[in-house]
């Protein structure tokens, strides 16, 4: 009996030695952005220092979710962007665009349902509670985008909180969903948002 013991035990130590002085490394998991700091990542190591998020589409049409570190780098990063609008390919009678090409629309109920406010391209609302009604306050469940610029919601008051942001040409004539989106800091969007930027 000592002698199967003591073979376990060896066995156990060389194993433990293999592991400890070897060159193996456990590859880090996928990120979850295609891009951070419009740079390419193959790695999630620094998915932590994503402070904004910003949705757009690449050149086939896919959905792209880039992370960025600071204001200064999502905001230089659209500005740099080379996409063509979308407002003049698209039908001007396109009958889901609620108010149209000049206006984000934001929805309590999933799928554009529910109560509808529109906000113009180049407003914001600070505060939706001082600005529009506490009802809305955590209560947009869907949007209907603009035909330029971008939307931009916040978890709280005044630009603080979790943080998201969508290229407007890329989803004009789609619904956004916000129950498949979070926020920056792994909050869900759906129903948590209480600022709303739509700038050119």
């Amino acid at each position: 009996m000592k002698t199967i013991y003591s073979l376990m035990f060896t066995v156990a130590v060389t194993f433990l030695a293999m592991f400890s002085f070897s060159n193996v490394s456990f590859a880090a998991g996928e990120s979850q952005y295609d891009l951070i700091d419009g740079k390419q990542v193959s790695t999630n190591a620094n998915d932590p220092k994503v402070k904004h998020i910003y949705y757009t589409g690449d050149e086939q049409g896919n959905e792209v979710r880039l992370g960025f570190t600071t204001q200064q780098k999502v905001d230089d990063y659209i500005k740099n962007e080379k996409k063509v609008e979308k407002e003049s390919s698209v039908s001007s009678n396109f009958e889901t665009l609620g108010s149209g090409t000049c206006c984000t629309d934001f929805y309590t109920g999933a799928n554009k349902s529910g109560s509808v406010h529109a906000l113009r391209v180049g407003y914001i609302i600070g505060s939706i509670t001082t600005e529009w009604a506490r009802s809305w306050d955590d209560a947009i469940s869907s949007i209907s985008t603009a035909s330029q610029g971008s939307t931009t919601l916040y978890q709280h008051e005044y630009r603080s909180g979790g943080y998201i942001r969508f290229n407007n040409a890329y989803y004009w004539g789609k619904t956004i969903n916000l129950s498949n989106y979070k926020f920056s800091n792994g909050v869900s969007a759906n129903n948590n948002a209480s600022s709303l930027y739509v700038l050119k």
